[in-house]
C-alpha cells in the first residue's frame, strides 16, 4: 500500500506543480525552481505510470477509449466545419 501512495503522491506533486506554474502568477527564481521541478517529476511520473500500466493492463482499455473517441469527435468536427464553410 506505501508504494502505491508513493507512486500516486510523485503523480500528484506533477500535476500541483504544473498548475502553479501556468496558471498563478509566479516570477523569477521561483518559476525557474518550478520548471526544474516539473521536469524531474514528470520525467519520474512518466515511468510509474508505465509501472501501473504494467502491472494493471486492463487499466489502458478505458484510457484508449476515452481518447480515440476524443480524437474521432474532434476529426469529426472538423469535417463538419470544413463542409458548412465550403
Amino acid at each position: 500500500m506505501g508504494e502505491r501512495t508513493n507512486r500516486m503522491g510523485l503523480i500528484a506533486f506533477f500535476l500541483v506543480t504544473l498548475f502553479v506554474y501556468f496558471w498563478l502568477p509566479v516570477r523569477g527564481g521561483l518559476k525557474t525552481f518550478l520548471l526544474v521541478l516539473i521536469m524531474v517529476s514528470g520525467w519520474l511520473s512518466i515511468f510509474e505510470l508505465v509501472s501501473i500500466l504494467e502491472a494493471r493492463p486492463w487499466v489502458i482499455a478505458p484510457i484508449l477509449i476515452i481518447v480515440g473517441s476524443m480524437i474521432w469527435k474532434v476529426q469529426r468536427d472538423r469535417k463538419r466545419e470544413l463542409k458548412k464553410s465550403v
